[in-house]
């Protein structure tokens, strides 16, 4: 232990005594910093002060180390890895890379109930309106931020989070986070420092600021045959002769993966929403799993149906140009007069 607690820099002492290394000067296990981290995970960059953390949260591509939940409905995950840990630099990213795709992969409610299961609050009623909206979108638009929690960051690391921060998607932080650990008689001392705080965030602010226009989102598209398809949703939406409820007819996601949700008549809850995938072509998402009153209500049964998928599960993106367009707007005007109903 004398070695580490010479590593660590750290020196305590009490008053009119000799400066000397603390007793202890490094974590017990890699469990023993995820600790550190879910009491107070607004050590992690970006994160705020009431955020809301979880360990060992299961997904299907394994247990994150620590999954923190933000009261705005951002969610980050934080992978720990200790520098005894010879194989930090190879399993780190691909770890944390691993679940991130795995919490869009099983969606939204499969993280809610897990979250629970875990002993977090349920987030269903622990967040407004508004948040939990917000988390559904970030789960089914991959919206979520990595972390690479670390008892020292060196320049392999650092190299890492630039690389990333470089070829992620735009709204994605990736940061590093050091935490050096010692402790003395009956008191700790944990000396925090982060790396790649201020790239992430630049490039956040750029994307997460820019919400998309209907012009803006007809540009992106990569074929005319899209162009034309999206329009005529957008034509039919409009010429529907009665407006009953208070919303706009089209709500805009940021870009550059956020959906524009449809909102026939003016409802609340939109039973679909249009976004682009990666490729360039129009998207139908359907939205039994988006809002938490009326998640897998069973009028999206029929709409589902539609759309190749069981609306008890997970939505998936589904080729536009795949679904018989008079089909589909049946279904969206059925489902919205039901899903809306209550509201």
């Amino acid at each position: 232990m004398a070695a580490d607690a010479m590593h660590s820099g750290i020196l305590v002492r009490r008053k009119g005594e000799p400066w000397k290394a603390p007793e202890v000067a490094a974590y017990e296990n890699e469990g023993h910093l995820q600790r550190v981290i879910s009491t107070d995970p607004s050590r992690v960059p970006g994160v705020q002060d009431d955020a809301l953390a979880v360990e060992e949260l299961p997904t299907s591509g394994g247990p994150i180390d620590v999954c923190i939940v933000g009261r705005d409905g951002s969610v980050t995950v934080v992978e720990c890895k200790l520098a005894s840990n010879t194989e930090k630099r190879r399993m780190v990213v691909g770890q944390v890379l691993d679940y991130a795709a795995a919490i869009r992969k099983d969606g939204t409610d499969a993280f809610l109930d897990t979250w629970h299961r875990r002993g977090g609050p349920d987030l269903r009623t622990g967040l407004d309106d508004g948040a939990i909206d917000q988390l559904r979108r970030n789960v089914s638009d991959g919206r979520i931020d990595l972390c690479l929690a670390v008892d020292r960051i060196d320049g392999d690391l650092r190299r890492l989070v630039e690389y990333l921060n470089a070829t992620t998607r735009d709204d994605v932080r990736v940061t590093a986070l050091q935490l050096v650990y010692a402790s003395h008689g009956d008191v700790e001392i944990l000396v925090p420092s982060t790396y790649g705080g201020e790239l992430a965030e630049a490039k956040v602010r750029t994307s997460r600021g820019e919400s998309w226009t209907w012009e803006m989102f007809l540009a992106a598209l990569a074929s005319d045959a899209d162009r034309q398809l999206a329009a005529e949703v957008r034509v039919r939406l409009e010429a529907l002769d009665e407006r009953r409820g208070t919303h706009e007819l089209l709500w805009f996601g940021s870009k550059p993966y956020g959906g524009v949700f449809v909102h026939p008549y003016g409802f609340p809850y939109a039973p679909i929403q249009l976004w682009i995938n990666s490729a360039g072509h129009l998207m139908l998402f359907g939205n039994w799993g988006q809002y938490g009153a009326i998640t897998h209500h069973d009028a999206f049964a029929r709409l589902a149906r539609l759309l190749g998928q069981e609306y008890t599960g997970p939505q998936r993106g589904v080729r536009a140009d795949s679904v018989p367009l008079d089909q589909l707007w049946a279904a969206v005007l059925e489902c919205a007069e039901a899903i809306n109903e209550r509201a």
